[in-house]
């Protein structure tokens, strides 16, 4: 094929995805103007009424996916589109490079299934970092509110100190949802809105904590030391499993070394036989292809089996 076509097929889908990502930027920002003037344009009993009603991240209008993005920190209506848009693109640009070396409709069309779904394994490990950064800064002000609190200091005051010292921009910024919110909507939904940016049962158990806290009436700084040895001990022990489910990974991508190395004392031994099947035939290819299919379906299941939710 000639050299020009090939770069035609790969430039072209590059250029398209940054267009869109461009376009999907301005629109953003002009939308967000937009925003900002219509509300210095209504008075201060509509403004109220809108923050009730909860906007975009309300649970029915969001779909599974919507949701996952939210949690990824996109919280834009179009996401939906971009991300459904690019893992088009990404499997479609993977299956084309795929059809290089194996000339098979059949392969195409798997290749482009298989790659179509990176994108969401992507996603997915954005939700963990984000998570993880989180929930490591919501145990620090745990710890802050709870030494200020037994130190005499109010709850109100000891939250707002932790977050502005807080390290972490990410558990700042969804903190400042809850202060400057909780005395406009409440605090079950300012927390609410919270939830529906991250995804953390640590967020929701420091939820529970502060709602049984005021109901009682008294001071509850107990009960959060209580939750911050938890969320410690929690930790150790996660980090415990997690060194013990990594010997097992480890166990299989030695397994698959060994096979590889297997096939090429075999290959060796037989004068390159192996080699000229494989990779010399269109048949062999096409073998190849769903054998390696396998392995990698098999890592993902191994991976899914041994991996430590939070």
């Amino acid at each position: 094929m000639d050299i020009t076509v090939i770069l035609l097929i790969v430039i072209i889908p590059i250029l398209l995805i940054t267009l869109t990502i461009i376009t999907y930027n301005v629109y953003f920002e002009f939308n967000k103007t937009s925003k900002i003037i219509k509300q210095l344009a209504k008075d201060n009993n509509e403004i109220l009424e809108e923050k009730k009603k909860d906007s975009i991240f309300n649970k029915k209008d969001r779909n599974w996916l919507g949701k996952k993005l939210a949690f990824a920190g996109f919280t834009s209506p179009l996401s939906e589109t971009i991300f459904l848009l690019i893992s088009v693109g990404f499997g479609f640009l993977s299956a084309t490079f795929v059809n290089f070396v194996i000339t098979n409709p059949v392969v195409f069309v798997i290749s482009w299934l298989v790659f179509a779904f990176f994108p969401l394994l992507v996603l997915k490990k954005i939700i963990d970092n984000r998570q993880e950064e989180f929930n490591f800064g919501l145990k620090v002000i745990i710890d802050k509110v709870t030494s200020m609190m037994k130190s005499g200091v109010g709850f109100e005051q000891a939250l707002k100190k932790s977050v502005i010292t807080s390290k972490s921009k990410l558990t700042k910024e969804l903190f400042n949802i809850y202060l400057s919110e909780k005395d406009i909507i409440g605090d079950d939904l300012a927390f609410e809105k919270m939830f529906k940016l991250m995804e953390s049962k640590e967020l929701r158990i420091f939820y529970l904590t502060i709602s049984i806290g005021r109901q009682s009436g008294g001071k509850f700084s107990n009960t959060l030391d209580k939750l911050r040895k938890t969320l410690h001990d929690q930790g150790e022990i996660k980090q415990e499993i997690t060194a013990s489910t990594k010997e097992v990974k480890v166990g299989s991508y030695l397994i698959i070394g060994i096979v590889v190395f297997i096939y090429k004392m075999m290959d060796e031994s037989m004068d390159g036989i192996l080699d000229e099947h494989f990779f010399g035939t269109s048949e062999g290819q096409i073998q190849l292809f769903f054998i390696s299919v396998w392995v990698g379906f098999g890592l993902f299941v191994n991976n899914l089996l041994t991996k430590v939710k939070g």
